[in-house]
């Protein structure tokens, strides 16, 4: 527990708690939903079109959208990060919390994992990257959707758990 103290008594942690301007909190929470609305949007485009929706839709200049994924995924982390270290000793025993940063994880991977399979080559008609990434893109819409969910839940969890 003792690192989760340090790092809830940090100035950055003090400062998104505490400001008295209402700048932290508000900011970091902001730039959390920002960058979330980046990831999952630009994600959703790309996974629905890799399964075959929108047909018409060129896949090629899909691969524009993935900048967007990963400046909203890197936004995503560094404004959680932050939320969570401002109540380190609450959020960052939360397993909830715990079992979201897993899922990201997964989700970064598969999201890395997506671009290389299938936009290496994607005006190749057999692309052999596309069937894998029809499953990679099913799997990346149900990781955010949980992300998501499990995002609301942290903020119930003391009535889930009795914490």
């Amino acid at each position: 527990m003792g690192i989760l103290e340090f790092l809830e008594q940090t100035a950055l942690a003090t400062f998104i708690r505490e400001s008295s301007s209402y700048l932290g909190f508000p900011t970091f929470l902001f730039m959390h939903t920002l960058g979330l609305s980046l990831v999952v949007g630009a994600n959703a485009i790309v996974a629905l079109r890799v399964m075959g929706f929108a047909p018409g839709i060129p896949l090629k200049p899909l691969v524009r959208l993935f900048p967007f994924m990963w400046v909203g995924f890197i936004l995503t982390v560094i404004s959680g990060a932050g939320l969570a270290i401002a109540t380190a000793t609450s959020k960052l025993t939360n397993p909830i919390l715990l079992a979201k940063l897993v899922l990201i994880v997964f989700a970064g991977a598969f999201m890395w994992s997506l671009e290389k399979k299938v936009f290496r080559d994607p005006g190749a008609s057999k692309n052999p990257g596309l069937q894998e990434g029809k499953a990679l893109s099913a799997a990346l819409l149900i990781l955010w959707l949980v992300v998501t969910l499990m995002g609301r839940l942290i903020a119930y969890s003391s009535t889930i758990f009795g914490t």
